[in-house]
């Protein structure tokens, strides 16, 4: 018996050296495994830096320049830099660069790598990684919320203004912010994007001439000064301060030449009822005068375009100092005077004058008894872009299920399943076994009853609603293009999307095409701007159900592989656009009120058409093809009026309110144009910012005549697989707007 008890606690304890051994052995293998997998990887490729969007801030929701840098390991590497993202709805998009091909990496060496993406959530992650045929040789994850390059990320409907300003000796140090806007700076022209969709979601550009390390690169042609006029021309905003170096910055041969109000005449000393005149125009309460130590020349340019906001001088046309013009569908703003030197840069009202410069959004200030009857209903939109996504997620042939249907059909498969089923095997077959085939026939008549129900009121077709917006400038005959789009899909599949508008042809050299998801603002429930941390797969707040990525075309035309889940839809955004004619002829002046003559040379008429100009609307109606409208024969209407749909009541003049509850597409388009005509945030309680380039009001303020129609046929084309997506179920709404010149007998 004793021996037996020896033996057994022997084979125990050698049992127990061996486990040890073993253990250790293990131990010792793994821990020379990770010394080996830490010498690989510190031989190896890596991510070792992103700088992103301009001056480190940028925000979600829109094209984003990306900076990446990559650092070789001990042998050169060929393959693909991949930038993944959430997008608005959570879901991974992809981005690669190169796109089509392959990249070398050198051997110990750094290299910056640009492209370009969409960040979708404030509360995302973006995983980068370098990818080669043998498989993923770098990977890192950046936070949006966390320390770090990308902790400068912004909500979508945040304002931001970006300065090329060369850094200077503490003269910023008492300046204010700027009440509103977020202002990123960068000190060299080559750290701006060199596409002009890089620049989609910057309200203001702030260009200073003066320091020497600029005057050589704003004088020399360079695709950041193509891509800023591509950008303005697009509905950008330029604000050009040009002093000191006028002489240069504004030569015949100078790129920014063309984008001045006017010509340079000359260049004058800087008087004293200059200084009084900006002042008084920036409302500051700091002396300018003060900061002057030596002469500053300011230029004088003649044959002035735009309107002239503040001059020295009997008249508009002796010194323009701040003039507003349009370009395109844009605007720059001309300042004679340097921001960056002094006096401007130790100036302490040189916060107010950017503000007054920049005028991001102007609102149009209305009493509280402003006769608008009634209380506007929310449906979480916090912006007009919102709603016009509602209104596209409404789909002829697909219902909600109303939920007392829902909790009635559950409250009878209760009943079913419990006392129905006991009460029928019990005394009326009196046989319980039987209950297995009753209980299993009412599980299969309930489920397939509710999947005939759903495809009845969900539909099995696919289904797209689609908005097109095509805007003609008659000046530069740019035609630009925007699409909105929200696909429904009766089943949970991906889809090959591309956008061809009829205008632009593929791969042509004046025109392009921009196709990506669509988000929606603000901080409710599916917003991109909700803030938080996710718990880093890159899926916004673990909401998406998708784990696999979407990846986008060579030439961001078109996405691919893009998951849309059963009986849902996604939201998309195409903007175009092209050199072409616009199908409406205008010869208009001013000589104290608009005149001249509008010709239909379109093949379709325009109907609900109206011509905006400063504050005046002349409704049109119906304009025919072929039909030449004199526009003095229209009796015109204040926009206000007409905007607001006001109305006498006795003796008042009461304004209809915006609905925010509506998704009738032509009104939300109404104020998506005009907006700020109609009196701004105030009058709709939403704002527009998120597709704020479609406003066209700051082109209305600054002399132009803006033409809005809608015509009966569309302007693109959504398509899947290279062919149309579902064109027998396609909703459409296509609308057309003119910006004209006008000529002016004296400056504005």
């Amino acid at each position: 018996m004793t021996g037996r008890r020896i033996s057994r606690r022997t084979r125990f304890v050698v049992a127990a050296l061996l486990a040890a051994l073993t253990c250790g052995t293990r131990a010792a293998q793994a821990g020379q495994k990770e010394a080996q997998d830490e010498a690989a990887q510190d031989a190896s490729l890596a991510i070792t830096g992103v700088r992103a969007g301009l001056g480190g801030r940028f925000k979600v929701g829109y094209w984003t320049p990306f900076e990446i840098e990559v650092t070789g390991g001990a042998t050169d590497a060929r393959g693909q830099l991949v930038f993944v993202t959430p997008d608005g709805d959570g879901v991974l998009a992809r981005v690669a660069h190169p796109r089509d091909g392959e990249l070398t990496i050198p051997a110990g060496r750094k290299q910056s790598i640009p492209l370009y993406a969409k960040v979708g959530q404030l509360a995302g992650d973006v995983t980068i990684a370098f990818r080669a045929a043998e498989g993923r040789l770098a990977t890192r994850r950046y936070g949006l919320q966390t320390e770090g390059p990308l902790a400068g990320a912004l909500p979508s409907t945040a304002t931001l203004a970006v300065m090329l300003e060369p850094e200077t000796s503490g003269e910023s140090a008492g300046r204010r912010p700027l009440a509103g806007v977020e202002v990123a700076r960068v000190d060299s022209l080559s750290q701006l994007p060199t596409e002009w969709w890089g620049y989609e979601g910057v309200d203001a550009l702030v260009l200073t001439t003066s320091g020497e390390q600029l005057r050589d690169p704003l004088t020399s042609r360079s695709p950041q000064l193509a891509a800023i006029e591509l950008w303005v021309r697009m509905g950008g905003k330029l604000v050009l301060s040009v002093g000191s170096q006028a002489e240069t910055v504004l030569a015949a041969d100078s790129p920014l030449a063309k984008l001045a109000p006017g010509t340079l005449e000359t260049t004058v000393p800087l008087r004293q009822s200059t200084i009084t005149m900006l002042e008084t125009y920036a409302e500051a309460t700091g002396s300018l005068g003060d900061e002057v130590k030596q002469e500053v020349r300011v230029p004088k340019l003649a044959d002035v375009r735009g309107v002239v906001e503040a001059f020295d001088g009997r008249g508009p046309r002796d010194l323009p100092l701040v003039v507003r013009t349009p370009y395109g569908f844009g605007e720059v703003v001309f300042l004679a005077l340097d921001l960056d030197r002094p006096p401007v840069a130790g100036w302490t009202g040189r916060s107010m004058l950017l503000e007054k410069l920049l005028r991001t959004q102007v609102d149009d200030s209305r009493d509280e008894d402003s006769g608008t009857l009634g209380e506007v209903t929310t449906l979480g939109f916090t912006d007009l872009a919102g709603q016009l996504r509602g209104a596209l997620d409404q789909f002829e042939g697909v219902q909600l299920v109303p939920f007392w249907l829902v909790a009635g059909l559950i409250l009878l498969y209760i009943l079913c399943i419990g006392p129905l089923d006991y009460y029928l095997v019990k005394y009326g077959l009196r046989r319980m076994e039987v209950t297995w085939l009753t209980f299993t026939v009412a599980v299969v008549v309930f489920s397939t009853g509710a999947v005939v129900l759903a495809y009845r009121v969900k539909g099995h077709d696919v289904r797209v609603n689609q908005v097109d917006l095509v805007d003609f400038d008659a000046q530069s005959k740019l035609l630009r293009g925007t699409t909105w789009c929200n696909v429904y899909s009766p089943q949970t599949t991906t889809y090959n999307l591309s956008l061809r508008p009829d205008a632009v042809s593929a791969g042509a050299d004046d025109g392009g095409v921009l196709f990506s998801w669509f988000g929606l603002t603000g901080t409710g429930f599916g917003g991109m701007d909700l803030p938080g941390s996710i718990g880093g797969d890159g899926a916004s707040l673990g909401l998406s159900m998708f784990d696999t990525a979407y990846d986008y075309s060579a030439r961001g035309d078109s996405i691919t592989g893009v998951p849309i889940a059963v009986w849902s839809s996604k939201a998309f955004v195409g903007r175009w656009w092209a050199e072409a004619a616009g199908g409406v002829e205008a010869d208009l002046s001013d000589d104290g009120r608009l005149a001249g003559t509008l010709e239909n040379t379109l093949d379709v008429p325009l109907t609900d058409a109206v011509l905006l100009y400063e504050k005046w609307a002349f409704v049109l109606r119906t304009f025919e093809p072929g039909q030449l409208i004199d526009v003095e024969t229209v009796d015109p209407q204040t926009s206000d009026t007409y905007l607001r749909k006001v109305t006498a009541r006795g003796d008042r003049q009461v304004a209809e309110p915006f609905d925010q509850a509506t998704f009738e597409v032509p009104r939300i388009v109404e104020m998506i144009t005009a907006q700020g005509l109609a009196g701004g945030e105030k009058y709709t309680g939403l704002t527009n910012r998120y597709q704020a380039f479609a406003e066209l009001s700051d082109l209305v303020r600054n002399g132009q005549a803006v033409l809005l129609g809608r015509v009966e046929r569309s302007a693109a084309q959504l398509q899947h697989d290279g062919e149309p997506l579902a064109p027998e179920h396609t909703r459409r709404w296509t609308f057309y707007r003119y910006v004209f010149p006008v000529e002016q007998a004296t400056p504005r």
